[in-house]
């Protein structure tokens, strides 16, 4: 079901907008599910222009959507044309208190086989908001994807069996993203540094990806810098490792391989060291290179 607010519509059949979703991994979590029920498009006010409403939830693992893999929750549908400043993501979540709570469940957690329902604090009848812009030309095809940083959304409700969802979204445009990939020498990985980091399948490790380079990377803490995203790393069956960060705008950033990710608690200031640290440059449409290796 679709229904448009306010305007003129008489060019709503000459432009059209896709806009998919993608994710930056977390630790220890075997699928991170959310049930999307629809997508609105609002002006600056906050006023929903556009709503979509999923005839069926799309329920979607964003573990699934690492690197350059993203999953459509609208494809080429039809809009006005015009700058949408605001986009909210309809989500099915509990939304109260963990009390109570019976699986199966809308969205959730996976945690060493075991499913945990994901609730929003204060409730998610408001959706999860995307500051845009999204810009729809006239007689255009416009394409965009929200990036989840789940590093940074998730958090355990103390012991109640249940985590809190307190989505870091940011949109890009992706006529105007780069790709980043590389390999990270697997020798990184074993040190005394790495106490909990698995130097066989890259479990704990991951690395870290800062904008408005040059920066000193840090932690997850709710302070400057904080990563814009993140990337596990994936054994490449010889010893080493490689990664891959998807939808990211031109531009300069900071990349860093840290063995400590996995001590990253997002509500505290953890003190964990990295590895290896590179400045890059990313060109739209272009896929950067930056490989880690360890001094001879």
């Amino acid at each position: 079901m679709r229904r448009w607010r306010g305007g003129n519509d008489s060019n709503t059949t000459t432009s059209k907008l896709s806009l998919a979703v993608t994710d930056a991994p977390v630790d220890n979590a075997d699928a991170v599910v959310l049930s999307f029920t629809g997508v609105e498009l609002l002006d600056a006010g906050g006023e929903v222009l556009e709503s979509f409403s999923f005839d069926t939830p799309k329920s979607i693992d964003l573990l699934d959507l690492q690197g350059d893999n993203s999953a459509f929750l609208l494809e080429d549908e039809t809009v006005p044309p015009g700058v949408y400043e605001q986009v909210r993501l309809i989500v099915d979540t509990e939304n109260a208190s963990c009390n109570n709570l019976v699986a199966p469940f809308d969205s959730y957690i996976t945690v060493d086989g075991t499913d945990y329902p994901l609730v929003v604090p204060g409730g998610g009848a408001s959706g999860f908001k995307v500051v845009g812009p999204l810009t729809v030309a006239t007689g255009g095809l416009a394409s965009y994807t929200v990036d989840f940083d789940l590093r940074r959304s998730i958090a355990e409700r103390g012991a109640t069996g249940c985590y809190n969802v307190n989505p870091v979204l940011h949109v890009v445009d992706n006529a105007q993203v780069g790709t980043l990939a590389g390999t990270i020498d697997g020798a990184m990985l074993v040190n005394d540094s790495c106490p909990n980091s698995n130097p066989t399948t890259g479990e704990g490790s991951a690395v870290y990806l800062f904008a408005d380079a040059p920066v000193v990377p840090d932690d997850v803490d709710g302070n400057d810098p904080e990563p814009l995203t993140s990337s596990l790393l994936t054994p490449d069956g010889q010893g080493g490792f490689t990664y891959e960060i998807g939808f990211l705008l031109a531009g300069n950033y900071t990349i860093a391989v840290t063995c400590q990710a996995g001590d990253d608690d997002p509500e505290t200031d953890d003190a964990i060291s990295f590895q290896s640290a590179a400045d890059v440059t990313i060109e739209a449409g272009v896929t950067t290179t930056q490989d880690f290796s360890v001094a001879p």
